[in-house]
């Protein structure tokens, strides 16, 4: 069996060090092959669709993280909901989440209030994350 959790705890690593030292780009290509790792984890161990996107959706955090230092609040947006309705799917905890969520809303200055937005999400009937990015448009 192929160690793909250990690869990807090795991305995630190399991608917080590159955000650190500000390169970007660096950043995201780590965070890219720590969700291909995760996704061939969850096909060799058998996930739910739930499970496999939950563990796919966690570098978004990330991926927000990056947007927001680059001033790209929507797109962060979409990344953290991403996060946030694969967590709500799979009945997760959630209060970390919502409250990153609430101020990532807050940057993206979109026209809802976050009540809202909040309850689009959770009314999401997929949250693959080309769903989540096309309700949060």
């Amino acid at each position: 069996m192929e160690d793909y959790l250990g690869r990807a705890a090795y991305e995630k690593q190399s991608a917080k060090i590159a955000i650190k030292e500000k390169r970007f780009d660096d950043a995201w290509r780590h965070l890219s092959n720590q969700k291909d790792c995760y996704l061939r984890h969850a096909s060799q161990m058998g996930f739910s669709v739930v499970d496999a996107l939950v563990l796919d959706s966690s570098p978004h955090e990330d991926m927000a993280n990056i947007l927001r230092l680059e001033g790209r609040h929507l797109e962060a947006l979409q990344h953290i909901s991403y996060t946030y309705a694969t967590n709500f799917k799979a009945k997760r905890p959630l209060t970390t989440l919502e409250k990153k969520l609430s101020t990532y809303h807050k940057r993206a200055d979109i026209n809802s209030t976050f009540s809202a937005f909040l309850n689009n999400l959770k009314k999401a009937q997929s949250a693959d994350f080309v769903s989540i990015r096309d309700l949060v448009k």
